[in-house]
């Protein structure tokens, strides 16, 4: 494939990006919530995440607590991550203002979604926190995980957030989606989230191809060891 070419086939694939992101465009409140609350009698987070029926120990109702508990992380987690995406974007937004405007319109829905995404999840906590009993504490600042993590190379950055999006994937389709025991509500809130994370996979590969084309063989190869540390040694 000429360079030509493959730039005209990156611009379709933004284009096809904008395209889904309008059709598939979601509201909190009118989508995802519905004036419903968080049931208590079902799983929040399935089994193939929460691991419960590994604690052999626990009742079938512990088990089910353990699950909503972590489910207030996962999604907790969620929002964390998203605060460095978002920036990230923006940032890369920035090699388009003057050059490809579709590629930049993509860019700028990808941030508002993530925005979106933070919104969600911050009021997904506030939810449960009313269902749940008083104690649960989740000591993360996402402003100081993301100054560290955007400390590190752009090239690693994107490695690293198009790994958390391709788990988003995998980890709705294979375990939130099929799984009938879990609460409504919280299935859906996964369900719109996956439907804007699959055109935000895509945007980060071709961002990440696009930033590592312009790279010498040596900033690879730190962008790489940036990589590699944040892996579990």
């Amino acid at each position: 494939m000429n360079v030509i070419s493959s730039i005209s086939d990156s611009s379709e694939r933004y284009a096809r990006c904008i395209q889904t992101s309008k059709r598939v465009r979601w509201d909190i409140d009118k989508d995802v919530i519905r004036g419903r609350n968080f049931d208590t009698n079902h799983k929040f987070l399935p089994d193939g995440l929460s691991l419960a029926d590994a604690f052999s120990t626990l009742s079938v109702d512990e088990k089910r607590y353990v699950s909503q508990i972590q489910g207030r992380t996962y999604a907790n987690i969620f929002g964390l991550v998203e605060r460095f995406i978002n920036a990230k974007v923006l940032e890369l937004s920035e090699d388009h203002w003057f050059g490809d405007q579709v590629a930049l319109e993509a860019l700028v829905r990808f941030s508002d979604e993530e925005l979106k995404h933070q919104e969600l999840f911050r009021l997904v906590d506030t939810m449960v926190a009313e269902v749940l009993p008083d104690g649960y504490r989740f000591d993360v600042n996402p402003n100081d995980v993301a100054r560290a993590v955007l400390g590190k190379s752009t090239w690693a950055v994107l490695a690293l957030t198009l790994d958390i999006e391709l788990f988003t994937q995998v980890h709705y389709r294979q375990s939130i989606d099929p799984d009938t025991e879990l609460s409504e509500l919280f299935r859906d809130v996964f369900f719109f989230h996956w439907k804007e994370e699959s055109q935000h996979a895509i945007l980060d590969e071709l961002e990440w191809v696009r930033h590592d084309a312009g790279l010498t063989a040596e900033q690879r190869d730190t962008a790489v060891d940036d990589s590699l540390s944040w892996s579990p040694r």
